[in-house]
C-alpha cells in the first residue's frame, strides 16, 4: 500500500459524547448559575446596570431554574452562527464573557444534556420585528431557531419587564442543587445559602445599587405555592480592621494595578441574625480553617474565595489563621480565567507575577496575633462595659468637637453620667494623655462635662503617670478639674495577653 501525504483529519465534534463530557465538569449549582448570571452582566449595555431575576421552582425531585435579564438580548446573527458554537462569543463581550464555554457548561452540567432546557432572547432588531427568538435543547447536530409567544417572556417574572434581554430556562434534579450546601435537605434552607453564595460572589457589582439581582422561588410539591421573592444584597467582607495596598504588576512595557486588603474577621458581624437573611452565615467567613484567607475579585466577580496556600507558597492553612481575611480586587481583563470560571489561568503571566509579589512582599503572619489591635480592645471593652451595668450605652467612635472630626475611642454613658475612653495598644505616650484630654475638651465645648477619662493601655511608664496627675490639678473650660486616670487593659478586661 502507498500512502499519500497530506491526509485529513477528522476534527468534527462528536456531537453526543462532547455535551455529554460538558455535563461532568466539577461545577456545584451556585457556580453553574453564576455562568448564567456572568453571561447575563456581559450582555448588559456598555457601562451600564442591569436587574437579573432567577426563578427558582422545586417540583417533588425536580428544580426548574430560570434566569432572566432586562439586557440587550441575542441578536439573530449571534444566536443562529456563535453564541451556542463551544469558544463561540456574541458580538458583545462583557466584563466575564471570555471563553464562549460558559453558557454551553452551565447547560450541560444542569441538565446532562438530557433534561430540557430553551432559551428565548429578543435584541433591538427582534423588537422592531415584534418576535421573540426561542431555541429549544438537548444540544445537538442542526438545531433550529423558532418564534416564540409572548406568554413565555412574561411568564412569573416579578422584575424583568424589558422588551429586550434573555430568558433561559432549565431543568436539573433536587440532589444536584443541593450542591449549594450539601449539608442542607430543606428547599427553604438551600435558597437561604444560595442568597449567601450570590451575595459573596457578586458583591463587586451589587454594591452599586442599581444593579440588582432577584431570587424568586416556590415549592410547587407543598399545598401553598406562591412566589417569594428575595433581593440579593452585597456581602462584605467582615473586617474589625484592615490594610490596604495598591500593588503593580509590570508585564511587556506595560503596568498593571491590583488592590489588596487584608485584615482581622468581625466574627461577630457574620453571627448577627438582626441583619436578616442569609445571616447567620454559614458557608463564608466562619472562623475556621477552610474559610480562612483572602477573596479574588475579578472584574466585580468573586471568583475564589478563602485562598490561602493556594497563593501563598510558604503558608499552610492552620488554626492559628482563622481570622485572616482579605480580597484582591483585579479589573484587568489581561488576568483571564479558566473556562469555567472556577479560578484564573495558573499559566497566566500577570497571575504568576502577582503571586510573586505576594510571596514577596505581603506575606500573611505566620501565626493569628493574640496581641489586639486597638480595635479588637475596644469593641471587647464595649462589650464588658455595657454588660456591667445595666441600660448603659457604651459608643465607638463618638464624634466630638462639633463636627471638627474628633472621635472618642469609647463614650460609655449611664443617665446623666458619661466616661471617656482612650484605648491605646501597647505603653502609653505623653501624646496619648493629650488626646484624652481633647476628648474631655471637646466635651465641654459640646455643653457637656464627662464624670471620668480613662487612658486604656498595656501599660505606662513613670513619665505619663506623672502628666495624668498634673493635669488633674487643672480646671477645664467649664471651670472643673480634669477627672483622668490611667487605667492597665488587663485590669478592665481580665486577662494579660494582648
Amino acid at each position: 500500500m502507498t500512502i499519500e501525504f497530506p491526509i485529513s483529519v477528522e476534527t468534527t465534534p462528536e456531537d453526543e459524547n462532547l455535551y455529554y463530557g460538558l455535563g461532568r465538569q466539577n461545577l456545584d449549582f451556585h457556580q453553574a448559575l453564576g455562568e448564567l448570571i456572568d453571561n447575563s452582566i456581559s450582555a448588559r449595555p456598555s457601562k451600564g446596570n442591569f436587574t437579573i431575576e432567577c426563578l427558582i421552582e422545586r417540583e417533588n425531585e425536580k428544580i426548574i431554574l430560570t434566569v432572566a435579564d432586562n439586557c440587550c438580548g441575542i441578536s439573530l446573527e449571534d444566536l443562529s452562527k456563535q453564541v451556542l458554537r463551544l469558544g463561540g462569543r456574541g458580538s458583545h463581550i462583557g466584563d466575564m464573557n471570555e471563553h464562549g464555554f460558559g453558557l454551553k457548561n452551565s447547560l450541560c452540567v444542569l441538565t446532562g444534556n438530557i433534561k430540557p432546557f430553551y432559551i428565548s432572547t429578543r435584541d433591538s432588531e427582534t423588537v422592531k420585528e415584534g418576535v421573540y427568538l426561542l431555541i429549544n435543547g438537548p444540544f445537538k447536530r442542526g438545531m433550529e431557531i423558532n418564534e416564540s409567544k409572548e406568554d413565555l417572556w412574561i411568564k412569573d417574572f416579578n422584575h424583568c419587564s424589558s422588551e429586550t434581554g434573555t430568558r433561559i430556562y432549565a431543568e436539573t434534579t433536587f440532589e444536584y442543587f443541593k450542591s449549594l450546601y450539601p449539608r442542607a435537605r430543606q428547599f427553604e434552607t438551600l435558597i437561604k445559602r444560595l442568597q449567601e453564595h450570590i451575595g459573596v460572589l457578586y458583591r463587586g457589582y451589587l454594591e452599586d445599587p442599581r444593579n440588582q439581582i432577584w431570587i424568586r422561588y416556590r415549592d410547587v410539591s407543598k399545598d401553598s405555592c406562591d412566589w417569594t421573592d428575595i433581593p440579593i444584597s452585597p456581602i462584605k467582607i467582615p473586617y474589625i480592621e484592615h490594610d490596604m495596598d495598591t500593588i503593580i504588576v509590570r508585564y511587556m512595557a506595560n503596568e498593571y494595578k491590583v488592590e489588596y486588603i487584608r485584615g482581622t474577621l468581625d466574627f461577630d458581624e457574620i453571627q448577627d441574625s438582626s441583619k436578616g437573611d442569609p445571616y447567620p452565615l454559614k458557608i463564608y467567613y466562619q472562623k475556621s480553617i477552610p474559610t480562612q484567607g483572602i477573596d479574588v475579585r475579578v472584574r466585580g466577580r468573586v471568583i475564589l474565595p478563602h485562598q490561602l496556600d493556594e497563593i501563598f507558597s510558604d503558608r499552610l492553612r492552620h488554626g492559628a489563621l482563622n481570622e485572616f481575611i482579605g480580597e484582591l480586587i483585579i479589573d484587568h481583563k489581561e488576568f483571564r480565567t479558566v473556562n469555567n470560571k472556577t479560578m484564573l489561568d495558573p499559566h497566566n503571566s500577570l497571575w504568576q507575577l502577582l503571586k510573586n509579589k505576594l510571596n514577596e512582599d505581603f506575606l500573611p503572619p505566620t501565626t493569628a496575633t493574640r496581641a489586639a489591635s486597638e480595635s479588637r480592645i475596644r469593641r471587647e471593652l464595649k462589650n464588658r462595659l455595657e454588660a456591667m451595668i445595666s441600660g448603659s450605652t457604651a459608643r465607638e467612635n463618638f464624634s466630638t468637637w462639633g463636627g471638627a472630626g474628633v472621635q472618642i475611642d469609647i463614650l460609655h454613658k449611664h443617665g446623666s453620667d458619661e466616661i471617656i475612653y482612650e484605648i491605646k495598644k501597647g505603653k502609653a505616650k505623653p501624646l496619648d494623655v493629650y488626646q484624652l484630654l481633647m476628648y474631655w475638651d471637646g466635651r465641654v465645648k459640646d455643653g457637656t462635662r464627662s464624670k471620668e477619662g480613662f487612658l486604656v493601655a498595656e501599660d505606662a511608664p513613670t513619665s505619663v503617670l506623672e502628666m495624668i496627675e498634673y493635669w488633674k490639678t487643672r480646671k477645664d473650660a467649664g471651670g472643673n478639674h480634669y477627672n483622668i486616670t490611667f487605667q492597665k487593659i488587663e485590669d478592665l478586661l481580665g486577662r494579660g495577653t494582648y
